[in-house]
């Protein structure tokens, strides 16, 4: 991991109590690309071992729960619980903040047939389709990390030169001046001037959030920055009239 925080530039309309958009660098859209590449399960299995209230996450938690007390003797013989609830994530990049799983790629292993060489599984002993052999020799994963790639690259997803604009339902794009003034105008922006800029220093407990309010909202930021629906703050922000609170800096 690069960094255990990285930054948001959010836009607030404070006349509507809404943030329609952000502007974001490369470090924040690589963490939302993260969370796009998680697994379902593995997204519950973080909020609740957080104890970020699975109810919030509407049918997902209760599926989660209720596979996990389910008795193994209703699966398949080649179905393992522990494999359905903690998939592993297709997508592995380097240098993301606020990752959330402490999955171990390193320790990620497949295995490859005994006798053609031809297959490989993430399950060990499976009958190859091919020559009926063993899939039992064991291979470890090479992750697309930058020590691993011949030419030099970034951490992460994305190239760092780029600023982003970000949507209040985490839609994002390259951001330009007049993309910027289109997308405001869409949003419902009449008055520019009333935008306040607040910068937010994101750490690991925001990025929970984040993917929690993912979830379960599509107006994110301002959920983010102005609380839940019960008026639950996520910034402890005290009051509509103050704006900067624990973790906000001009």
């Amino acid at each position: 991991m690069a960094s255990s925080k990285t930054k948001l530039r959010l836009f607030v309309d404070t006349k509507v109590g809404k943030v329609p958009c952000a502007e974001a660098d490369k470090n924040f859209i690589d963490f939302l690309i993260y969370l796009l590449s998680l697994p379902i399960a593995t997204a519950v299995r973080i909020l609740k071992e957080k104890n970020m209230h699975l109810a919030g996450v509407g049918s997902l938690g209760h599926l989660y729960e209720s596979l996990e007390k389910l008795p193994d003797s209703f699966l398949q013989l080649n179905q393992d619980k522990s494999s359905l609830l903690n998939p592993r994530a297709p997508v592995y990049a380097t240098g993301i903040p606020l990752t959330l799983s402490d999955y171990d790629f390193k320790a990620r292993k497949s295995y490859k047939c005994s006798g053609c060489y031809d297959y490989v599984a993430e399950v060990p002993y499976l009958t190859c389709s091919k020559c009926k052999g063993k899939v039992n020799i064991a291979m470890s994963y090479v992750p697309p990390s930058p020590a691993n790639f011949p030419v030099a690259v970034e951490g992460g997803f994305l190239k760092g030169l780029a600023t982003y604009i970000v949507m209040d339902n985490l839609e994002f794009m390259p951001m330009s001046t007049t993309m910027f003034v289109s997308l405001l105008k869409k949003s419902g922006v009449k008055d520019l001037d009333a935008l306040d800029e607040i910068e937010v220093d994101l750490g690991v407990e925001e990025g929970l959030k984040l993917l929690k309010l993912s979830l379960e909202s599509k107006t994110i930021l301002t959920s983010f920055y102005f609380g839940d629906r019960n008026g639950h703050g996520f910034l402890d922000v005290k009051s509509m009239d103050s704006y900067l609170g624990p973790g906000l800096t001009n």
